[in-house]
């Protein structure tokens, strides 16, 4: 695997690592510090809401998750694909306005069904039209996020990641402090839905400053044809993943309840923050990266590879860590009554590792113009996922028997990702698993020093046992990871210094 590596930056392709790796840097600085300041705020939220509340809103935004994903029909990642097109830019924004207000006049009109459904299997005191205002509410961020998409998309095109620090930290801290605000004053399911909307104008405001570029009064039918027609095979894919990362949502809402419904999207939300986050900012720099060297097969499988190696250096021990010290993180930071979360968390997590080792594969197919491949396995794992979900929900009728059907049907999907892959850019099984060798390996070795730290620990307060287990694995996790493939260790560590040192 060390060889692949070295072979890469052989191939003349070291500038775009480098540009690569500093658009990931910042990229992960800027959302890292974000999400950070959102995953306090929800800490501190978790102690002044109800369940039922992060539930209700939570089921709201499933929805509009949904529908958010036709927002521009993937116009923007379109602009990523066609290199320097002025009039595509124009007209781009003006598709994406478009199409944004008739979503905003879809979700309102379907936040009446949306109450009805949410109030099958909940308690009879249960308020449906506080869901269809809260809903309606919502659809506000349709048009407000259509005017800085495009801006956004520029920004991700010429990896000027440092330049959507501002706007993206803002939006979370904006968000954060509004939710939390109007939940001291009471607001209740309200202040989670006031912050998201006040978040939206606040990023608008700064990515107008940070990004020159305006909009003119041009719109070109031709223009229009293309970037649709690459779009809308974009999102395809990504209402199947949407589909997949939300069917569970949309089951245990009407068949579980609201409050059940507000433990799993807590739950969910530590794995999200750590590890489906990180594949996320990651996959935003690797695509434009992928797209610009498509033209050649070798040079995109080694960088495929490269990729894989360093994403699971990253993203196992979140994951494996996530899952061995879900009770004592749950217990030290939330108040008693999410305990409840525990056992879902640690299902999640695994589930997170899982889809982090797959999350690369998705962008080759991108920047290879053949999204359609993507729509096929997405689909495929749609089909096997919707009625396991549907069994774990209407017969199990468990939160924590989703979260592991979920890990489950998580790990034959990448099974399948894994040999798509291998015949897509004819690279053998062997490569891959090599590739992920280093970190899974030193994965288990940190899984059982952390085991045996929890079980030294276990009559201790909790905060204890959390800080003494992350020690010890983040420990393990490094000598063993060194023990087993330095070469791995240091070429990583200098791409990364070359990364962030401009010559």
């Amino acid at each position: 695997m060390a060889e692949d590596i070295v072979k890469t930056r052989k191939s003349g392709g070291s500038n775009l690592a480098r540009a690569t790796i500093r658009g990931v840097v910042w990229n992960y600085v800027s959302q890292f510090s974000g999400k950070f300041l959102v995953f306090i705020s929800t800490i501190i939220l978790a102690w002044l809401l109800t369940k039922s509340d992060f539930g209700i809103v939570g089921y709201a935004l499933v929805v509009f998750n949904f529908l958010d994903i036709l927002s521009d029909l993937g116009v923007g990642v379109a602009l990523i694909y066609y290199r320097d097109e002025p009039k595509a830019t124009q007209t781009a924004f003006w598709l994406g306005l478009g199409i944004s207000l008739i979503l905003a006049i879809a979700m309102w009109s379907l936040a009446p069904w949306i109450g009805q459904l949410l109030a099958l299997n909940n308690e009879d005191g249960f308020d449906q039209q506080l869901v269809i205002n809260l809903t309606r509410a919502l659809s506000i961020i349709f048009p407000l996020e259509s005017l800085r998409n495009v801006h956004s998309a520029l920004l991700q095109k010429e990896l000027a990641f440092s330049r959507k620090f501002i706007p993206d930290l803002a939006r979370s801290m904006s968000k954060g402090l509004i939710s939390i605000v109007f939940a001291l004053l009471g607001f209740g399911a309200w202040s989670l839905v006031l912050g998201q909307i006040g978040g939206v104008i606040v990023s608008v405001f700064f990515f107008w400053r940070v990004m020159p570029w305006r909009p003119s009064f041009y719109f070109s039918p031709g223009m229009a044809r293309p970037l649709l027609s690459y779009g809308s095979s974009m999102v395809a894919v990504s209402l199947l993943g949407t589909a997949i990362r939300n069917v569970d949502y949309l089951l245990i809402g009407p068949y579980l309840g609201a409050a059940a419904l507000g433990v799993y999207t807590l739950a969910f939300r530590l794995p999200e923050f750590l590890i489906l986050q990180t594949c996320t900012l990651i996959g935003k720099v690797i695509f434009p990266a992928y797209s610009k060297i498509r033209e050649n097969e070798g040079s995109l499988s080694r960088a495929f590879l490269t990729t894989m190696s360093y994403v699971s250096m990253l993203t196992v021990p979140l994951g494996l860590g996530m899952a061995l010290v879900a009770g004592p993180l749950i217990r030290t930071v939330f108040p008693d009554r999410w305990v409840e979360a525990i056992p879902v968390t640690r299902a999640i997590a695994i589930y997170a590792l899982c889809l982090s080792l797959t999350y690369n594969i998705g962008d080759v197919y991108k920047a290879q113009g053949r999204p359609s491949v993507l729509t096929r396995l997405s689909l495929v794992n749609l089909v096997v996922l919707l009625p396991a979900l549907w069994w774990a929900v209407a017969i199990a009728g468990d939160i924590t028997v989703v979260a592991w059907t979920q890990t489950i049907v998580s790990l034959g999907y990448m099974a399948l990702n894994f040999f798509v892959a291998s015949r897509m850019l004819d690279v053998p099984v062997r490569k891959i698993i090599e590739a992920l060798l280093p970190a899974l390996m030193a994965g288990m070795m940190m899984a059982v020093t952390v085991s045996s730290a929890l079980l030294v620990l276990s009559q201790g307060p909790s905060l204890l046992q959390l800080i003494g287990s992350v020690i010890t694995g983040a420990l393990t996790y490094t000598a063993s990871l060194w023990w087993l493939q330095q070469d791995l260790v240091l070429q990583a560590s200098h791409t990364l210094r070359a990364a962030l040192v401009r010559r």
